[in-house]
């Protein structure tokens, strides 16, 4: 598929969502893939299969197998994504149950850091991955920007500590994680498992006071009662309200300003690693 139609579809499939952040890795990511649509791609913690959707969109004869533990997740990613070339299974990061050299391509984006052992997860998609394919993670970024979460940065930086990661409704950047990442930190990692890196990417500064707490805390809970349905990433709309322009435009108002890289001393949302095998 040429290059250009793929970008307008992605560029289309994107406009929908209303989180800048998570639009800018996907973005990267699809393009960090590097893919013709013939390769058989692995996603770990796939969640209600956004990927698989967006994958499945841009390009029709890609074999996509999807893991995740949860179930009532796995229902309804295989609801949302019927296609032959799909596959869904409840599977284990950390003993995926596959041979060794299976997967064109392996990625797993915000799983990382759920992870109790990172390093185990990053040894087994190495492990599934065959001789010179592409793997891409993405995790956040312990030097988040102070308006992606104000309430923790002064938490971490005033009194070395954070809201709990288990006050999901609170916890911010910290929901239901292990850890947060610092950039030579993941490195270390991806290469003490035997990965190359290809590329890292410092991905979104800029951005509204209060986002995470905005879209997550606040906003996810109103959508997923279902009382803004065309706000639900999961759902693909062809046309949108007056409101729908409005809410993305006040988001999105400051992300024109940021660069799918950045200097090591700029705080970002998310790192992302291109690595190789």
């Amino acid at each position: 598929m040429k290059i250009d139609l793929v970008e307008d579809k992605l560029s289309s499939y994107l406009f929908h969502e209303l989180d800048p952040a998570f639009a800018r890795r996907a973005r990267i990511l699809v393009q960090s893939l590097r893919l013709s649509g013939r390769e058989k791609v692995l996603e770990i913690g796939c969640g209600r299969g956004y990927y698989e959707g967006l994958l499945s969109f841009l390009y029709q004869n890609l074999r996509l197998v999807a893991i995740d533990t949860n179930d009532r997740y796995l229902d309804i990613a295989r609801k949302m994504n019927q296609s032959q070339h799909i596959e869904f299974l409840n599977a284990d990061a950390l003993n995926l149950p596959w041979k060794a050299n299976r997967f064109d391509r392996v990625f797993a984006t915000e799983v990382l850091e759920h992870l109790p052992d990172d390093t185990k997860g990053l040894s087994e998609m190495y492990r599934v991955l065959k001789k010179g394919g592409i793997a891409v993670i993405t995790v956040p970024n312990k030097h988040y920007p102070f308006f992606w979460d104000p309430l923790n940065w002064v938490l971490e930086r005033m009194f070395h500590t954070h809201v709990p990661k288990d006050i999901w409704w609170l916890a911010g950047i910290w929901a239901d994680h292990e850890r947060l990442y610092e950039k030579n930190e993941l490195i270390d990692k991806a290469r003490s498992v035997g990965f190359s890196v290809r590329r890292v990417f410092l991905s979104t500064h800029y951005c509204i006071p209060f986002s995470h707490f905005l879209l997550y805390s606040i906003g996810k809970n109103i959508v997923e009662l279902g009382l803004l349905p065309e706000c639900y990433r999961f759902r693909s709309l062809n046309h949108h309200s007056k409101f729908f322009s409005f809410l993305r435009s006040f988001i999105y108002v400051r992300d024109h300003k940021n660069r799918d890289t950045e200097a090591d001393d700029v705080s970002t949302v998310n790192i992302i690693l291109v690595l190789e095998k």
